[in-house]
């Protein structure tokens, strides 16, 4: 009903807007049209050359007023006055004001020698009135004032009144129809919903969107964003109004276009925005089968740890109390036999020889290594390798030192922990001699070098840009082909690199470059 009765006003309003401007125009050049006619006339008279010789002549006025009266009924003046130099009236279409003194003589200053056009208003009538000189052999003797009377704009209203009353009423009734039509397709549009159901939807979806603990980012098919909510804005450091901007602009690594234009919603994702690990599940927005846009719902890496902390310190200390207490029990199987076969002293070296190797790894990471994650999660690695036979190494300059430079300790866990598993795999078929792997890590003031060498099979050369896919691997088995993928996505976040170097049957070399910037 309001944009129903707000349309129909707003027809009228224009239509009575538009006709009284018509009306005004329509005035105002018939004003035009009638000075430009009354100074014709005027001009016609000074060029008399009666007219000029008779003006101030004894009864002169006899002749000019013949002429003058010519003229006035071919040009349909209303009236034609011609005075002398002192008002004296030489032409008038009243025969008795003829010879008499004009009273408003003085007040035309076409007695200046100028000519000009004036509008007078006489007993309810509106006139144009032309003022010009006439001059006689260089001399101004007299003027000429030409009289043309203009329609009342109320007789011409009069005249049109009916047409334009109608065609008033004919276009509210098209207005009316035009917009109820309208009313009735939006309302279809927006679920049958009155304005008031409306905002409190949207009432409530602000709230709710500014409520969750996740971010909610919104962006249509031209990339620009349509909402991001205060927690989002939050996790990515955004500060200022981001609405409507472009997100390749606002998020230089966003995947999000890639989502509208392929149009695969992706799950679970870890991406590095804005130099913020964040998981985020990522939707594209489709409308008659075409994506129009995308959302994502996504929190901050370290916080989700943070929250599964327990759980996942749990785990990895499992993980690392199983592989110790396979191996422990491996040990205490080999002292046993020895004890049994009363081997004392090979028996007592053997003990000597673990304890020192033990000494020697948990003293080294506490030493070098200062980051505790790290720590621990090499520790779980050398412990899994021990139970596997596989021998891992670390370089002995091996340095990770805390500063204000410290690279985000997930960033390393997730690109350390994926090499190391990536090259586990790499030898673990291989017969026991050939299962070797190497770990550096250089750790430099601008940045941060990781180095992850095993004796593995190799990559044949047609893999070696493959092998960065999601889902590629040449092993079989489930959630494989995800961990290097995974460290490129993370390495493109933060402005890192990766280079492989790998040798069919020597191994393969990983190279990874991480800025502390």
């Amino acid at each position: 009903m309001k944009m129903i009765v707000f349309t129909t006003v707003m027809v009228t309003v224009l239509i009575s807007i538009i006709g009284g401007f018509s009306l005004w125009y329509i005035n105002n050049s018939v004003e035009k049209v009638l000075g430009k006619n009354a100074m014709e006339v005027a001009q016609k008279v000074v060029l008399q050359r009666d007219i000029q010789i008779n003006i101030g002549k004894p009864r002169g006025e006899y002749r000019v007023q013949l002429i003058v009266e010519d003229i006035r009924r071919a040009s349909n003046a209303e009236a034609i006055v011609v005075t002398d130099m002192n008002g004296i009236q030489y032409a008038h279409s009243a025969f008795n004001k003829i010879g008499r003194r004009d009273i408003n003589a003085n007040n035309s200053m076409a007695y200046e020698g100028k000519a000009y056009i004036s509008k007078v208003s006489k007993k309810q009538e509106k006139y144009i009135q032309a003022h010009m000189p006439i001059y006689n052999d260089g001399k101004q003797v007299g003027i000429v004032l030409v009289n043309m009377v203009l329609p009342h704009i109320t007789r011409f209203l009069t005249e049109i009144e009916s047409g334009f009353y109608f065609i008033l009423a004919f276009s509210i009734l098209l207005t009316i129809m035009g917009a109820t039509l309208l009313a009735q397709n939006i309302k279809r549009q927006i679920f049958g919903l009155e304005p008031l159901e409306i905002a409190r939807l949207l009432k409530e979806r602000y709230v709710i969107l500014q409520t969750v603990r996740e971010g909610i980012l919104a962006v249509d098919s031209e990339y620009k964003i349509t909402m991001l909510n205060g927690e989002g804005k939050r996790i990515l450091g955004i500060k200022e109004d981001v609405i409507g901007k472009d997100i390749r602009e606002i998020i230089k690594n966003s995947h999000m276009p890639e989502i509208i234009e392929k149009g695969i919603p992706e799950y679970d994702r870890e991406h590095i925005l804005n130099n913020k690990a964040i998981v985020a599940n990522t939707l594209p927005i489709n409308l008659g089968g075409e994506a129009i846009g995308a959302v994502s719902s996504f929190r901050d890496l370290t916080e989700v740890k943070n929250l599964a902390e327990e759980m996942t310190g749990v785990r990895r200390f499992i993980d690392a109390l199983r592989a110790q207490n396979h191996e422990f029990l491996n040990k205490m199987h080999t002292i046993s036999g020895l004890l049994q076969l009363k081997c004392y002293d090979e028996a007592m070296k053997y003990i000597d020889d673990i304890s020192n190797l033990h000494k020697e790894t948990l003293g080294f990471l506490t030493k070098h290594i200062k980051n505790p994650s790290l720590s621990g999660l090499l520790l779980a690695k050398y412990n899994k390798m021990e139970e596997m036979k596989i021998k891992f190494s670390i370089d002995p300059s091996s340095r990770v030192t805390h500063g204000d430079n410290e690279i985000d300790t997930e960033v390393l866990l997730t690109i350390i922990g994926n090499l190391i598993e990536n090259a586990i795999d790499a030898v673990s078929g291989l017969e026991r001699e050939r299962r070797n792997v190497y770990l550096t890590i250089n750790d430099g003031i601008e940045e941060m070098e990781i180095i992850v060498t095993d004796t593995g099979e190799g990559i044949p050369d047609e893999n070696l840009e493959k092998i960065f896919e999601f889902g590629f691997s040449t092993k079989e088995g489930e959630n494989k082909g995800v961990g290097l993928a995974l460290i490129k996505q993370v390495l493109a976040g933060i402005g890192g690199t990766i280079h492989v170097e790998s040798q069919i049957d020597i191994g393969t070399e990983m190279i990874v470059m991480i800025p502390k910037k």
